[in-house]
């Protein structure tokens, strides 16, 4: 990894998770985390995703396909952000999670759809669902 690829990578982490992401990950490294955190920003970010073939949008998509089958709510969450940042529509977010229930079955894909509709929910772009109020039927 070159000096030029962490740079790239960094300016494409932003670009995909926001200003703050990446910086917090950086300052919270010790030196020696940091090496890791480099290596991370400047191989995944500075290589792999300022290669042209897909787009972002479809970049997004594959990661986040990967994550579900490897049943990684918590980095498909951050994933979830950067797809919708990188043009994703929702609808497509959820058609993967259809799509992996098929394939990665129903576990997976659960664990992966409410990781999404959490994202979607939290952007503003799916209500949150609220709970009724405890009548005196519901109550008995």
């Amino acid at each position: 990894m070159t000096a030029e690829s962490f740079k790239d990578g960094l300016t494409i982490q932003k670009e995909i998770f926001g200003e703050a992401f990446p910086q917090r990950a950086l300052d919270r490294a010790s030196p020696l985390a940091r090496q890791y955190q480099e290596a991370l920003v400047g191989f995944t970010f500075g290589e792999v995703w300022k290669r042209e073939t897909f787009s972002r949008a479809e970049r997004s998509l594959v990661t986040c396909a990967m994550l579900i089958a490897l049943g990684r709510p918590d980095q498909l969450r951050t994933h979830t952000k950067g797809a919708l940042n990188n043009g994703v529509p929702k609808e497509k977010l959820v058609e993967l999670c259809i799509h992996a229930l098929a394939y990665c079955g129903a576990p997976l894909a659960g664990t992966a759809f409410q990781a999404v509709m959490d994202e979607l929910q939290k952007a503003g772009l799916e209500p949150v669902p609220t709970l009724p109020a405890l009548t005196a039927e519901v109550k008995k």
